[in-house]
């Protein structure tokens, strides 16, 4: 039986693009499956519209990193804590990436 752990976005940043206003954004998808002690989690990152006629619009530079997954072999106990400790790792490498 799979069970999802965490459905989150979160945004990391704020910055200009040719005096636009955007949210950097990482997200990820957790789930796991019990029968095989295996956790999944699904991560990509956005730029996201601040200004309001731009609301819902995002984009994907190629200075981001491409979305992919992790796959992780748990138990049912530990794999809430592995998926945060993904996410963490993510939202500092997506860090890393922001222009200066």
């Amino acid at each position: 039986m799979i069970h999802s752990l965490l459905d989150t976005t979160q945004v990391i940043s704020t910055l200009e693009i040719e005096g636009v206003p955007f949210e950097v954004c990482v997200e990820a998808v957790a789930s796991h499956d019990r029968s095989k002690n295996e956790l999944s989690v699904q991560l990509r990152a956005f730029l996201r519209a601040e200004k309001h006629d731009h609301i819902g619009e995002v984009s994907t530079p190629t200075w981001l990193p491409a979305p992919h997954a992790v796959t992780e072999h748990v138990s049912a106990e530990e794999a809430h804590e592995v998926a945060a400790d993904v996410l963490a790792s993510w939202r500092h490498q997506v860090a890393g990436c922001l222009p200066k």
